[in-house]
């Protein structure tokens, strides 16, 4: 397996910070989505994780940095 070059300065890459959110979203439904159940429907967190994901999708076809040359 080979990674990317620079692969240490990944936080800055628009997919792999809103992984991060994805995933920390997820976390948070975990832990609060039992004491909110009343206020907030699954529906809610279903539509809002297919949201995030779609963006993800987005996200990864934006150019960031100069081209890389296949070595």
């Amino acid at each position: 397996m080979k990674l990317i070059p620079e692969w240490q300065r990944c936080y800055r890459l628009y997919s792999v910070q809103l992984g991060l959110l994805i995933a920390a979203f997820g976390f948070v439904q975990i832990t609060l989505l039992p004491m909110w159940q009343a206020q907030l429907s699954p529906n809610a967190y279903a539509a809002a994780n297919s949201i995030l994901a779609s963006l993800l999708f987005v996200v990864r076809l934006i150019k960031q940095g100069p081209d890389q040359e296949a070595a």
